[in-house]
């Protein structure tokens, strides 16, 4: 068992306060963003694909909606079509994810995020035995009970937010568990550093990681800390040189997955339709999660940068040139999915965006899968043998950058 560092360590209760202030961290966040982002850019979007697959443009256009009053704004290029979308992202030697050194390697440091290559196939060897469907179905039974006893407990109580206090709890803790920490660990703290939402001035949580990182017998060998610190590739390296890589697994590992949760359980309780639905015939649930992530996916874009110049449907881009590649636009591309904007769990399977492509797929698809079936699962169960229903009271689906529902308040 990991030894916990003081700093790090909750006492009895600690772990459910400690993610409760996480959360509302999150939420404050969001709603300083409008929501976060504010309003629903889909129409934007589709009016964008009518006119071309990529425009110019720039960041700040693309990520608030308008170009800030009296700047010039950051250059790029806005990928919006699937098949643009899809040719970028499995073309690392045209299209570098370097780019994400000026963004979120400003937070978490230089990580593998941001590597292309030998070296990212290095890191992806080695993280891919802590997530591949196999590795991640030994988490099941833990997931199950989880999910079911906090949907269970709002239940008993008469209801409450299924975001806070299910959805980001089970993410995070599900991912702080394979990451390796143990529990007793605040790991709420540890993810509103790792996303850069709580100040570590000076420097206490970064040092008391690195710390522990420098001691590989304290964590689990099957753990992904534990298997990075046991391998012996010096493209991986070992102690505090691992702190980028835990910072970005707490964040990627929680962020989209607890908001794609979130969106899924509001597709099933909004439409009482859906819910039946998956209730007669259980074996939809994975087509209806794959539908759930095309239909909203809970992160809009990643970012890549020109290594060349090329040409993309026709637009000529140049060395070092930014590109914005828009995962939800491509995701609603009307030329691939007949009524795309419509959300049809039933509509014929195709492969889509919400997890990416190419050498940067998503590590942690097959563990976002299995969180949200179980996620179902426990849903069907609390919710069966009440013929009226629970009362849902939500906004629904906001934001711009990240896309998921703030609250879903349920009544029962």
């Amino acid at each position: 068992m990991t030894a916990v560092p003081p700093l790090l360590e909750a006492g009895p209760g600690g772990v459910e306060e400690d993610l409760a202030s996480a959360h509302a961290l999150v939420s404050a966040f969001d709603s300083d963003q409008g929501g976060p982002g504010g309003g629903d850019p889909h129409r934007e979007f589709a009016a964008l694909r009518r006119t071309g697959a990529v425009h110019r443009s720039t960041l700040e256009r693309i990520f608030t909606g308008a170009d800030l009053s009296g700047t010039t704004g950051t250059p790029v290029w806005h990928v919006v079509s699937f098949a643009a979308a899809d040719r970028v992202l499995r073309d690392e030697h045209t299209f570098s994810s370097s780019a994400y050194a000026d963004s979120m390697g400003q937070v978490v440091g230089r990580s593998f995020l941001e590597i292309d290559g030998g070296e990212h196939r290095a890191w992806r060897n080695v993280l891919n035995r802590g997530f591949h469907r196999q590795a991640v179905a030994s988490w099941q039974a833990r997931l199950r009970a989880d999910a079911l006893s906090r949907l269970t407990a709002m239940a008993d109580r008469g209801g409450g937010d299924l975001v806070g206090e299910v959805a980001f709890p089970v993410a995070l803790t599900t991912i702080a568990g394979i990451i390796g920490f143990p529990l007793g660990t605040r790991i709420g703290t540890l993810y509103t550093w790792a996303v850069g939402l709580l100040d570590d001035t000076d420097g206490k949580i970064a040092t008391a990681v690195a710390e522990w990182l420098g001691t590989p017998s304290t964590w689990p060998a099957d753990s992904v800390v534990g298997r990075l610190l046991r391998c012996d590739d010096p493209a991986i390296g070992t102690g505090s040189a691992l702190l980028p890589a835990v910072r970005l697994l707490l964040s990627t590992g929680t962020e989209p997955p607890y908001r794609a949760l979130a969106t899924l359980m509001y597709a099933v309780l909004h439409d009482p339709a859906v819910l039946e639905a998956v209730r007669v015939d259980v074996s939809i649930s994975p087509a209806l999660v794959q539908e759930c992530w095309r239909w909203e996916c809970p992160l809009t874009w990643v970012l890549r940068r020109c290594t060349t110049d090329t040409e993309l449907c026709g637009v000529r881009l140049r060395a070092g040139d930014s590109v914005c590649v828009n995962l939800a636009s491509a995701n609603r591309d009307g030329s691939r999915w007949p009524d795309a904007d419509r959300f049809n769990p039933h509509r014929r399977p195709l492969p889509h965006l919400a997890v990416g492509s190419g050498p940067h797929l998503c590590l942690g698809r097959h563990l976002a899968a299995l969180e949200a079936e179980e996620i179902l699962g426990g849903l069907l169960q609390v919710t069966a043998g009440r013929p009226s229903g629970p009362v849902l009271d939500t906004d629904g689906v906001s934001g711009r950058g990240f896309r998921s529902p703030l609250r879903l308040t349920l009544r029962f």
